[in-house]
């Protein structure tokens, strides 16, 4: 008897979790945008997560690994990790230092190049997701994610 019990609530946390999971609606979501924004740059040789770093480094202005990382709110392994193609590629060139900390991180002509051919392609990706969500949810799903990403940076 008591088995048949447990069976079935673990049938009915099964379906509990396919349902109401955060974790898993938003790396389903996350794939998808993932997906649709590779695409796009892929023309002009860059990841999402690489235009998304040439744009925080230009507005940076010359920051280091930690405003990067600040910034990015990724972990400095993995900035230094996705800045390594960066820098092979000519788009990023870090300034040396014997100070660690001071060393800059800077776009350069390729980079601010490759930047504003990205940005074209970049632009359609933002259309695409909205002609399949609908202005309105665009908006409403950007405001909610603003709201998130200030809720947790106070964490």
């Amino acid at each position: 008897m008591q088995e048949n019990i447990l069976k079935k609530d673990i049938t009915e946390c099964h379906y509990d979790v396919a349902k109401h999971c955060l974790f898993s609606k938003t790396r389903t979501v996350s794939r998808y945008i993932t997906n649709l924004y590779t695409q796009a740059l892929k023309e002009v040789g860059v990841t999402p997560v690489q235009y998304s770093m040439l744009t925080a480094i230009q507005i940076l202005k010359e920051g280091n690994i930690n405003d990067l990382s600040s910034a990015l709110r990724m972990d400095r392994t993995t900035i230094n990790r996705n800045l390594k193609p960066l820098i092979r590629e000519g788009l990023v060139f870090i300034n040396e230092s014997s100070d660690k900390r001071e060393r800059r991180i800077m776009i350069t002509k390729e980079g601010e190049t490759i930047y504003q051919k990205g940005y074209k392609n970049w632009q359609q990706a933002q259309c695409d997701f909205q002609n399949i969500l609908g202005e309105e949810k665009r908006d409403e799903m950007s405001n909610l994610l603003d709201e998130i990403i200030k809720t947790i940076a106070l964490k």
